[in-house]
């Protein structure tokens, strides 16, 4: 490619440049990101260990599976305080757009309109995500980057397959769709075997190289225990109630352009020629699975979106008038040209670094750079100057008090989800709606503090402990209040 064409921005640069930086430049809003830091930063300062260190409750053991995202970020607010983690998420999001263009690229003889609306669609199902700063933007983009190599390695490389392992050991430690790797390999493989016979020996090769993916993720904190995490975790009954796991909910918009892109590649596999199984096999798998797993659905249209481009054709017996067919054909004429000779990564990431450059000469601490209107910093602080002990707490907030107040106060519950058994899960539901029983499981945490908000649900509880007594307020922010429970010095 000619200097002009790396310096003249492509759609791809345009979309990259334009995410990146909007999502850069955005307050920290997601809860989990803060559960993530408070575990980068234990991890930081103490090492691993199988004991939660965040609570009382969490006896079913902490599984630092995304401790890598952790502490990269942690490691980030060092550097450029609030900005870092949201310059992170920029930065994933905009090479992940990127990759994914080169990815379609392949895919195509040519990227043009097409391939554009492809794209589109495969944003539309992501972007939900994109307000977000967790490790899944590392999934999504190390996903693209695995279905980069089955591209090269079907096109006959076969030394791409040497980086499959290295790949599934980093994969394994920053984000929990790892399977997805050895999975996506194997697949293509066995497919492509079905599709050229006389690859059979290369497919072996492949299929070697997958087993080997999937050994390495044993190379993390967690062993080989590892290789039945995401199994054990898909089963809890408590992941059944998480939003990311339930079917794909067609109350929201992303879950159209999903079917959308679904419907057209499955309308241009029946009317294909020639069939592709190395493609095929593995969308069919993780594109029903989407379907089952809304979860699943960012990675399934990369695949979906991969078929419908490598079995496009004109559909036959379908003739547009000349009047639409002549300015469609320029159109596509020109973005094609455009697309072919420009690249322009250089610009997305030239911003970027220079955004991270601004941040580290004057970094705004965490606290400055969040929404505001999301997190109790007053109640966060009024907390420290407490004595160490246990809090009642929302879901939602239990990492922001981990991060927020230390480790010293020890959450009843937050969104990680799998280190709390079932029981701690029902009775978290019992006090929050004030279930019968809800007196006795508030009995068996014996909490010192209760952080909790005041809309409904969280009044219920409120309503019942201002009866009862024995509280007094130390805070209050927003939606959200501080309480200290007050013993008599016998109980203490």
């Amino acid at each position: 490619m000619s200097r002009r064409a790396l310096l003249l921005p492509g759609p791809a640069a345009l979309l990259a440049l334009f995410f990146g930086v909007r999502l850069g430049l955005s307050p920290l809003k997601h809860y989990d990101l803060f559960f993530h830091l408070a575990g980068g930063r234990y991890v930081l300062e103490h090492g691993f260990q199988r004991v939660d260190p965040f609570s009382v409750t969490g006896t079913a053991g902490w599984v630092p599976h995304e401790w890598g995202f952790g502490v990269l970020s942690v490691l980030l607010v060092k550097l450029l305080g609030a900005a870092g983690p949201a310059l992170l998420t920029g930065a994933l999001v905009a090479a992940n757009v990127l990759v994914l263009w080169a990815v379609l690229g392949r895919a195509t003889p040519r990227r043009g309109m097409l391939a554009l609306g492809v794209l589109g669609l495969i944003l539309a199902v992501q972007s939900p995500t994109w307000s977000q700063e967790r490790p899944f933007h590392l999934g999504h983009l190390l996903f693209a980057l695995a279905v980069l190599g089955a591209q090269v390695w079907r096109g006959g490389n076969d030394r791409v397959l040497w980086f499959a392992p290295l790949l599934g050991a980093a994969w394994a430690n920053l984000h929990g769709s790892w399977l997805l790797g050895p999975a996506l390999l194997g697949a293509t493989a066995v497919g492509q075997a079905l599709d050229v016979p006389e690859q059979r020996h290369r497919a072996v090769r492949a299929v070697v190289a997958s087993i080997a993916m999937f050994l390495a993720s044993a190379l993390s904190p967690s062993g080989p225990s590892i290789w039945i995490y995401p199994l054990h975790h898909s089963v809890l009954a408590s992941t059944q109630n998480i939003n990311e796991w339930v079917p794909l909910d067609l109350a929201v918009g992303w879950s159209w352009a999903y079917l959308a892109l679904l419907g057209v590649a499955i309308f241009c596999v029946g009317q294909a020629p020639v069939r592709r199984v190395a493609i095929l096999l593995p969308a069919l798998g993780l594109g029903l699975a989407a379907l089952k797993v809304q979860r699943h659905a960012p990675f399934g249209a990369v695949l979906v979106g991969l078929a419908l481009l490598e079995h496009a054709a004109p559909v036959r017996g379908l003739v547009w008038p000349e009047f639409v067919r002549r300015p469609a054909r320029a159109v596509e004429e020109l973005f094609a040209r455009w697309s072919a000779g420009a690249g322009g990564a250089i610009w997305p990431a030239l911003v970027l670094v220079l955004l991270a450059g601004a941040s580290w000469r004057n970094p705004v601490p965490v606290e400055q750079g969040v929404l505001r209107s999301r997190f109790p910093l007053a109640c966060f602080e009024a907390l420290r100057k407490l004595p160490p002990g246990k809090v009642l707490n929302r879901f939602t907030i239990g990492g922001a008090i981990s991060y927020f107040a230390g480790t010293d106060y020890k959450v009843f519950i937050d969104s990680r989800n799998d280190p709390f058994p079932q029981a701690i899960h029902d009775d978290y539901t019992r006090i929050l709606w004030s279930e019968p029983g809800w007196e006795e499981s508030l009995a068996r945490y014996d909490p010192d503090y209760l952080l909790w908000d005041e809309e409904n649900p969280g009044n219920i509880l409120l309503n019942q402990l201002r009866q009862r007594g024995g509280w007094r307020e130390e805070a209050r922010d927003g939606q959200y209040v501080l309480w200290a429970r007050t013993r008599s010095t016998s109980s203490r």
